[in-house]
């Protein structure tokens, strides 16, 4: 046991100088390696969280909405408001979804330096620590460093710890250095600090409590196979206890600021949506009673997507090598969770059994508890696990880190991505395209631009254009003085089109265009003048290269599209459904075509609205190498889902390398209307 173990559990009268030199593990002890780990961790995460935040690669949910409760409840705002508009509780408060004590914690750190990189690295700093508690866990509960060792190195490298770690910031990252604290106090029979420990976990998130009930069962059940329960059993009824209120205390708060709970009815698995029409939200019991008069809707719902299911839940496993399904403890935490993903949900969110987004965080810590726990009954079984030898080891070691990356790849690295090129022009003009918008005015920014103007006190942003529709249906419209997106970024995310589908049919009437530069769109309610640009007097041209085009028959090649051969009518490409408002256009498509005769090869068109009506079109003939082939067009209205297409005539091959859209004035005569075939 090192001398950091000993400080947690025996009381010392020495001065504290000495006694924080008595915790400091022995020189060639192996937890200096562990903290370097932890250090290079910590480190690595917050460069790299911090380097995706600068590239607009975090968004509002979760990243934005936390700066935001943060830096609205330390200027007298209001109390945690998220930013986001709910139905379910208008007041925008944080505890009308989800309630936490322990996130508070993080308030006076954000108060000394009121930054999203202050939460960035607390984030990093939290989970590395993790790694030293699962470690001063396992070696006291093992006996032995290096299979200890071995346990560590499988959660400090599981891919899903590092999906979780990647993506934005959360309280659950309190969860696991929590949990392994009260665990290795329940195994040391520190009654109070366990209890202490367990409220901390209970009081993260109201989400925890179902995990740890199940958890508490398992000790239950281990204390009984141990003959233990009559002197574990004070400990295991208090954290009973706990747990009742533990959520008694989340169910009032969350009662109290919102309006009504549930889920949202889109999330429900598609076997149990016939049952529920017409409900705007759910809730657990109605669902299990559905289940329960139907029961074989258990069997449908359990087994649809049943492929993925099994792939993520194996893929979650592979790092602790399926160990902590044989033990009483993980399985008994993770049954409720199972029961819920597998059951309930359906593929609007997968994440819930994909184990995405911060959920690891609930499931991580019981399954190394669970993990530790059967390796402990194994190892005192079979000493050579006990005491492996240095070459034992070192195939352990890498058998680890093998069926680590074998997770990742199954998972698909879950939010771990790779960092985007930098783009130094374009976030500069991003940037002053914030700057140019007020302080204090009442803006909705598009979810990844949210984190950067979210300590402003009036930003908001769109989860989803329903959840923004049922809340504006249900209480008022909601009318900012600014609106900012920017299609150009992250452009297979759908952040600027939720923008655009939400306040479609008001752009150009109720807000005008202020200001646009590549693809940077402010909208300013009240404006009617002319469109400037951002870091230029004029707004520029909208490019769209091949690239942010759909193909059909086409196929990429060399940064274009090139289609060789097929039939009259076949669409080559269309896309990229961007909005336009009223005025006077000129799109150019840079073409490359080759035909017979005179005979036109392909049709260049320009629709938009719901039914992809077409707007303006012109015939192309053969080109001789590449060509500019313009369309004039002009629209009276504001128009979303404007694509440019490309639609076959004859034979011969057909090449895009993209599309110019220059806007030329707002007041033009139309020539035709939006939609109009």
């Amino acid at each position: 046991m090192s001398r950091l173990t000993e400080s947690l559990s025996i009381g010392t009268s020495d001065s504290l100088s000495d006694r924080v030199l008595d915790s400091l593990p022995e020189r060639g002890s192996p937890t200096w390696y562990v903290l370097a780990l932890a250090l290079a961790l910590f480190v690595g995460f917050s460069i790299y969280t911090a380097l995706m935040h600068a590239r607009f690669e975090t968004t509002g949910a979760d990243l934005g909405a936390y700066t935001h409760m943060f830096s609205s409840t330390l200027d007298g705002e209001g109390w945690l408001q998220h930013g986001k508009y709910r139905a379910s509780h208008p007041s925008g408060s944080y505890w009308g979804a989800h309630f936490s004590l322990t996130l508070l914690l993080f308030l006076p750190l954000f108060a000394l330096v009121p930054s999203v990189y202050t939460l960035l690295v607390a984030k990093s700093f939290v989970l590395a620590a993790s790694v030293v508690v699962l470690w001063l866990l396992a070696r006291d509960r093992l006996d032995s460093d290096r299979l200890a060792g071995v346990v560590t190195v499988s959660y400090a490298f599981n891919p899903f710890l590092w999906s979780a770690w990647s993506f934005d910031f959360q309280e659950q990252v309190l969860i696991p250095p929590f949990l392994f604290a009260a665990y290795y106090c329940y195994q040391k029979d520190r009654r109070l600090l366990f209890l202490g420990f367990l409220a901390l976990v209970l009081f993260t998130n109201e989400f925890v409590v179902f995990p740890t009930i199940g958890f508490i069962g398992g000790l239950f059940v281990a204390a009984a196979i141990a003959g233990r329960l009559r002197k574990r059993g004070p400990m295991i009824l208090g954290a009973g206890v706990l747990v009742v209120v533990a959520r008694v205390a989340s169910s009032a708060a969350i009662d109290y600021y919102s309006v009504f709970g549930g889920l949202p009815t889109y999330v429900v698995a598609e076997p149990l949506q016939p049952f529920i029409q017409g409900m705007g939200r759910v809730s657990i019991v109605d669902l299990a009673m559905t289940v329960l008069a139907n029961p074989m809707l258990l069997i449908d719902s359990a087994t649809f997507a049943v492929a993925d299911k099994l792939l993520f839940f194996v893929a979650f496993m592979l790092p602790v090598a399926f160990l902590a399904l044989f033990d009483e403890l993980s399985l008994a935490a993770l049954a409720p969770y199972l029961g819920f993903a597998w059951v309930f949900t359906g593929e609007a969110k997968a994440v819930y059994f994909e184990f995405g987004a911060h959920y690891p965080l609930y499931l991580l810590p019981f399954v190394y508890i669970g993990a530790i726990h059967a390796l402990r009954r194994l190892s005192g079984r079979f000493d050579a696990l006990r005491w492996p030898s240095r070459s034992t080891l070192a195939g352990l070691v890498s058998a680890v880190l093998v069926l680590c990356l074998v997770s990742g790849a199954a998972s698909g690295g879950g939010h771990l991505a790779v960092p985007p090129p930098a783009d130094e022009d374009h976030q500069e003009t991003l940037d002053t395209a914030i700057d140019s918008i007020p302080e204090d005015a009442s803006l909705i920014a598009q979810n990844d631009i949210y984190p950067h103007v979210a300590t402003r006190p009036n930003a908001s942003f769109i989860v989803s254009p329903g959840t923004f529709s049922a809340y504006e249906k249900r209480w008022q419209n909601v009318t900012p003085e600014y609106l900012l997106l920017d299609t150009q970024l992250n452009p297979n995310a759908p952040w600027a089109r939720a923008v655009q589908q939400t306040y479609a049919d008001r752009l150009g009437d109720e807000y005008g265009l202020y200001r646009y530069q590549e693809g940077i769109q402010i909208f300013k309610r009240g404006y009617d003048g002319p469109v400037r640009g951002i870091t230029q007097s004029d707004p520029g041209a909208r490019h769209y290269d091949a690239a942010s085009m759909a193909t059909g028959t086409g196929e990429r090649m060399d940064g274009t599209i090139v289609s060789d051969n097929g039939s009259a009518g076949d669409y080559l490409w269309f896309g990229p459904y961007d909005t336009l408002t009223p005025g006077s256009y000129t799109a150019t498509f840079r073409v490359n075509a080759s035909g017979s005769g005179s005979d036109p090869v392909v049709t260049v068109d320009v629709a938009g609205g719901d039914d992809h009506g077409r707007i303006a079109s012109e015939s192309v003939t053969s080109t001789d190498g590449w060509r500019n082939v313009t369309v004039d067009f002009t629209i009276d209205e504001t128009t979303t889902d404007v694509e440019f297409r490309g639609i076959r005539e004859g034979s011969g091959r057909i090449a895009l390398d993209g599309v110019r859209v220059s806007y030329e004035s707002k007041n033009a005569t139309t020539n035709a209307s939006a939609g109009s075939a």
